[in-house]
């Protein structure tokens, strides 16, 4: 039955998709016709996106019966700036923290290459909601035409600009791609358990979005039996997930980035949150292993996680 499973639970997620893409595009219209406010359009356009993900639990926990262990310790802090940091192996993390952040920050928002703009209802919406849709450019092309950076960089700012007016979240994957332990090796890693961060993305936010940051929340997604495919999701096997969240705060100095501030600093201090961030992976994942054995028992030691 579970290829049948999966193939329904992919017909719901579209449904899902082009129910609430739809609404978000009558709303914006609305507000257009209506001379709404930039803020009536965004809090609206909001509650869609907060119903796709509500939808999307809805199925997940009550159709394929996953019950993720989400970290309970994580406050409800709607009225501010968030940065988002997570490791990522799966497309199964986007879910896990959506969920993870439901209510407890506003709507994250993910930094989205400028050709998914084209992706039907996603793109457009995605960009009514004030996503940062910027270009990317190759090292290979930026060492060849190194003004691309400088047009990267005013792009950015540009993207955010809409952020700036009210509290809002910023989502990123500071790995950039995927785990794996191939990637792992090709890249020469000195980490345990990530691959190397992708300082420039954060520095760029940074500069983008001026004094909104006092704290990184840092998500630890863990898999304590095997990294699942998305695949794995649609098919309700993806029954043991957990988060462990934690708050990282960033240097005054690095809170407001300008052309004067010290690269070589910011990227240290990436670094060595980052070799924070693998020691704490491997804590988590011995002790996410020994829940899963004593499942049925009570939680009493570590980060509170939520059933």
């Amino acid at each position: 039955m579970q290829p049948l499973i999966g193939l329904l639970s992919f017909l719901f997620l579209c449904a899902n998709i082009l129910l609430c893409g739809v609404a978000i595009h009558l709303l914006a219209l609305i507000a257009k016709l209506m001379n709404r406010s930039q803020a009536w359009q965004r809090k609206t356009c909001d509650k869609c996106y907060r119903l796709w993900v509500v939808m999307c639990s809805v199925w997940f926990r009550y159709v394929l019966g996953m019950n993720w262990q989400l970290d309970d310790g994580l406050k409800q802090q709607p009225e501010r700036w968030h940065l988002l940091v997570a490791n990522h192996q799966s497309w199964v993390d986007v879910f896990v923290v959506l969920l993870q952040v439901q209510g407890r920050t506003p709507p994250p928002r993910i930094f989205m290459k400028d050709t998914l703009f084209w992706l039907p209802l996603v793109g457009s919406a995605t960009k009514l909601m004030n996503f940062p849709q910027v270009k990317r450019y190759s090292k290979a092309k930026l060492t060849k035409r190194p003004e691309l950076a400088q047009k990267d960089r005013r792009t950015t700012v540009e993207a955010c600009k809409p952020l700036m007016d009210a509290p809002s979240s910023i989502m990123t994957f500071a790995e950039g791609t995927r785990f794996s332990r191939k990637k792992h090796a090709q890249q020469d890693s000195p980490y345990q358990h990530l691959l190397r961060p992708k300082a420039g993305g954060l520095w760029m936010v940074l500069q983008a979005m001026p004094r909104r940051f006092q704290e990184i929340t840092d998500f630890n997604v863990v898999y304590p039996d095997k990294v699942p495919s998305f695949w794995d999701l649609l098919c309700g096997r993806v029954q043991n997930a957990y988060v462990i969240t934690r708050q990282v705060s960033i240097p005054t100095e690095f809170q407001c980035m300008t052309e004067q501030t010290d690269k070589q600093a910011f990227y240290c201090w990436v670094n060595a949150y980052w070799q924070m961030k693998d020691r704490a992976m491997e804590t988590d994942l011995q002790y996410c292993s020994k829940l899963e054995i004593k499942r049925n028992g009570p939680i009493n030691e570590g980060n509170s996680l939520q059933n």
